[in-house]
């Protein structure tokens, strides 16, 4: 892949080339490309005379990553390209790789295709033939991020931000890219929609990772699953109520019409991560929340679980803020992410009630 060749143009000024208007279209055609499946691309790339083509392609690569990394669509191109451009990286796999190089993306890629206990080791290797697509478009994946995380952590230039071919870009980036939006929830007692900012830092955290392509751990999703859908229909619900363990199914606090609507609005909330499936995404929603394949809700961590996950990603998206920080004689008032929720209706309700 391109990050494997950078030192061919280490040499070539990146803030003069990202500016050149011939970049400029290219870049363009690129995202048009990973987003919307218009081959214009390589037909520019190949009509250029100039700088060898095989040098482009690495520079117009890597231009185009320096703006997405400065953008919020980052998530989503880093997806859509490892799923356009695996098949190289596959073809050049090996059928068994050693455990320690798996681990190397497996852990970071939180794909649940990718869990060792689910694959086949022998003398300290990993058989990754049946995934192996799964393997190259992660692998892909995990390499962009990290290279993201690096852009992002130098800002662009004033000259160059402010840019009015760049501006252009990132302008034209949102004009192809279109996230789902999630308007709010309706719960019972309250009357209005419930805005995304009422919501604790954690889940809004999960669901903007999972919008712009994102793909969380395994146990983030369900605490995400089950937070939402318990704030839907019964923001009340604790795991442990007068000492045990509240063993209830969502039959319980919601009909099944209900249920089926919050079952196909989860669905398409999911549709952009990584591993989607629609089946087996409403299979594990309907497992985590208790319906049909189960008969009790897995219910959403207490707070203290997502500061100490033992590894579960949770940890990754706990940042409080100043709710989340709220005493009350010497010990935090919220306690779970529900309590963050139910204290901002609480302080709504008491304003509509003065006023």
């Amino acid at each position: 892949m391109f990050w494997e060749e950078l030192d061919k143009i280490k040499d070539l000024d990146f803030f003069e080339e990202i500016t050149d208007n011939l970049n400029i279209k290219l870049i363009k055609y690129l995202l048009m490309y990973i987003f919307e499946e218009d081959n214009s691309y390589y037909e520019l790339l190949n009509a250029h005379v100039g700088m060898d083509k095989e040098l482009k392609n690495i520079l117009i690569n890597y231009l185009t990553l320096i703006i997405i990394a400065n953008t919020k669509y980052y998530n989503i191109y880093i997806k859509k390209y490892a799923e356009k451009n695996y098949k190289d990286t596959m073809d050049k796999l090996p059928n068994k790789i050693p455990v320690w190089k798996f681990i190397d993306t497996a852990s970071l890629s939180r794909n649940n295709d990718l869990h060792l206990e689910r694959m086949d080791l022998d003398n300290g290797f990993v058989n990754i033939y049946r995934v192996k697509k799964t393997y190259a478009i992660e692998l892909i994946r995990v390499r962009l991020k990290e290279m993201v995380e690096r852009i992002r952590l130098h800002e662009l230039p004033k000259e160059v931000k402010n840019n009015e071919k760049i501006k252009d870009i990132i302008n034209f980036i949102g004009s192809i890219v279109k996230f789902e939006g999630v308007e709010g929830i309706k719960i019972s007692g309250f009357k209005g929609d419930i805005p995304k900012e009422w919501h604790p830092p954690c889940i809004r955290g999960i669901l903007d990772d999972i919008l712009s392509g994102g793909s969380p751990s395994h146990y983030a999703r369900r605490s995400f699953v089950v937070y939402w859908f318990c704030a839907k229909f019964n923001p009340n619900l604790r795991p442990i109520e007068n000492g045990e363990l509240v063993n209830i199914g969502a039959l319980d606090i919601a009909k099944d019409d209900e249920i089926e609507d919050f079952l196909n609005e989860i669905v398409a909330i999911f549709n952009t991560v990584g591993d989607f499936d629609a089946d087996k995404t409403k299979y594990y929603i309907s497992h985590n929340i208790g319906y049909k394949v189960a008969n009790h809700i897995t219910h959403c961590e207490y707070c203290k679980n997502w500061k100490e996950d033992g590894g579960k990603g949770l940890s990754y998206y706990c940042k409080p803020d100043d709710i989340c920080r709220m005493r009350k004689d010497g010990k935090p008032k919220i306690i779970h992410p529900l309590d963050y929720l139910c204290y901002n209706i609480n302080k709504h309700q008491k304003k509509q009630e003065k006023s």
